[in-house]
């Protein structure tokens, strides 16, 4: 797993550097760019011979941009600057722009959207790369009309782009607003939010992180995390088959069956030893299509139902449970008796929406909520526009009040407890198929009861719905992939 920041937090630790550990903070500002340079160097050489435009705020994103260009000025000399801003330029990034002035590289200082017309403007087309150091991860708000105009100017054309630390206009703690599409992003000391969130992951295109110096020890004690480390439970060769758990799942009311067929059949193919199903209709054996998973009527009767919450190493409800008395009778139970890793998914979601109750009953360590962006909504009581406004802060606000976690499931996963936070970016649109959450709750359930952490089961079983997504992809066109094709393909992924 990889830190990940916000916005503040990145600041602060740059302060300690600056302050505590007394890196002046030009010289950071020279790691930075040099670190830039040498991974621009490193993926476009050849474009680099047909020079190179930099953008430049008055901010020290600017300022990196200004070390960039006056080193990349020993690659080639055709090298141009375009200043924004209002010339109030900090300390280190005004000395570094004198610098770029004694090499005699160009500086063009565009005021308003006019000047971009004028004749002092060069030809856009005479560059092989673009790199943005416009604003940095101190943006907010919306660009102004000078630099939304350049960009549509850039839109069109070839040339290769890479955004110093997060591209400009993207808010680094939402990942909201708009920007160029670039080809690489280099996040300068540590992942931001906004590398994944909103419009982010979009725009960003390949992200590599550069540490530039700060010392290790001031990133100990942040509890959020980019998790892109595939772990998978450990098997062994004199295992049997109730080694790997017992996952008993209950759903697939009238109707609603298929849904928790997927559950049951993901956990299955995810190595589960025993999988049961638990559903008003013994028959769906049939329709599973797996004889190795046992399908069994839903009981009422409270003690039989007891013993199976009891016995189990890892519970899931909710997929296809219907929302209905008995179906809310279950969930009580559920919620009330288990002891052991318990996911709580779809139908079962909407029951605790609709009755409060339920929220007393999900602060147990043993409970994740798994609702995709507008089940979370429902169940926080905001808008889909006030989730996407912040969505890491109404998350932890969440986790926080109902002393729960829960995997917010969008096209980045967002995983939360109360101590700790980790964002899940893998797959693409061929997860946007129903059924594909009803699957991860079954992958989640399996990993729990093979002994993953509840924390790890859900990091890793949202990363290996989402890379096998992506495998398939590569011999397939990604709208013909259901999420069976995915459970079925799970075994072709092994890192």
């Amino acid at each position: 797993m990889d830190i990940i920041l916000d916005r503040k937090q990145m600041q602060d630790i740059d302060t300690r550097t600056i302050e505590e550990y007394k890196t002046p903070s030009r010289v950071l500002m020279e790691c930075a760019g040099v670190r830039c340079t040498d991974a621009i160097l490193n993926r476009y050489s050849d474009e680099l011979k047909h020079g190179a435009l930099i953008l430049c705020g008055s901010g020290n994103n600017g300022g990196d941009g200004y070390v960039v260009a006056r080193h990349l000025y020993q690659f080639t000399k055709n090298i141009f600057i375009l200043s924004f801003g209002k010339r109030n330029f900090s300390k280190e990034t005004k000395a570094n722009r004198g610098l770029c002035e004694k090499l005699d590289i160009p500086i063009l200082h565009i005021n308003k959207a006019d000047d971009l017309h004028s004749a002092n403007m060069p030809d856009l087309r005479n560059f092989g790369v673009v790199i943005d150091a416009l604003y940095g991860i101190g943006f907010r708000g919306s660009l102004p009309d000078e630099i939304a105009e350049l960009f549509e100017l850039l839109k069109p054309l070839s040339h290769k782009r890479i955004a110093l630390d997060i591209p400009s206009g993207i808010d680094a703690n939402t990942g909201n607003g708009n920007s160029l599409t670039m080809d690489l992003t280099l996040a300068i000391a540590a992942l931001k939010y906004g590398h994944f969130l909103g419009n982010g992951k979009r725009h960003g295109g390949e992200i590599i992180t550069l540490p530039i110096g700060i010392p290790s020890a001031y990133f100990e004690g942040i509890n959020s995390f980019f998790y892109n480390d595939l772990v998978l439970p450990k098997r062994f060769a004199e295992s049997h088959k109730g080694s790997y758990g017992k996952i008993e799942i209950f759903g697939g009311s009238p109707g609603f069956e298929g849904s928790v067929c997927l559950t049951a059949l993901a956990a299955l193919r995810s190595g589960g030893g025993l999988v049961t199903l638990h559903s008003p209709k013994a028959s769906l054996a049939m329709k599973v299509g797996a004889p190795e998973i046992m399908a069994k009527q839903l009981t009422q009767d409270e003690t039989e139902l007891a013993g199976i919450i009891q016995r189990a190493d890892a519970i899931c409800v909710g997929p296809g449970l219907g929302l209905d008395d008995e179906a809310k009778s279950l969930l009580q139970a559920v919620l009330t008796n288990s002891k052991t890793a318990t996911i709580v998914d779809a139908d079962a979601l909407t029951l605790i929406s609709q009755n409060k109750q339920f929220f007393e009953l999900i602060g147990k360590e043993n409970i994740l909520l798994t609702p995709h962006k507008a089940e979370f909504c429902r169940l926080a009581g905001i808008t889909l526009e006030d989730f996407d406004a912040d969505p890491i802060m109404h998350a932890r606000d969440f986790c926080k009040k109902h002393r729960t976690r829960v995997l917010i499931k969008s096209h980045v996963n967002i995983l939360c407890a109360q101590d700790e936070l980790r964002i899940i970016s893998s797959g693409n649109d061929a997860l946007s198929t129903g059924g594909s959450g009803d699957a991860l709750a079954g992958v989640i359930s399996s990993f729990a009861a093979q002994k993953l952490s509840l924390m790890d089961a859900a990091s890793s079983a949202a990363l290996l719905m989402g890379k096998t997504a992506e495998h398939l992809s590569k011999t397939r066109q990604s709208f013909s992939i259901l999420p069976s094709d995915i459970i079925n393909h799970f075994g072709e992924i092994y890192d």
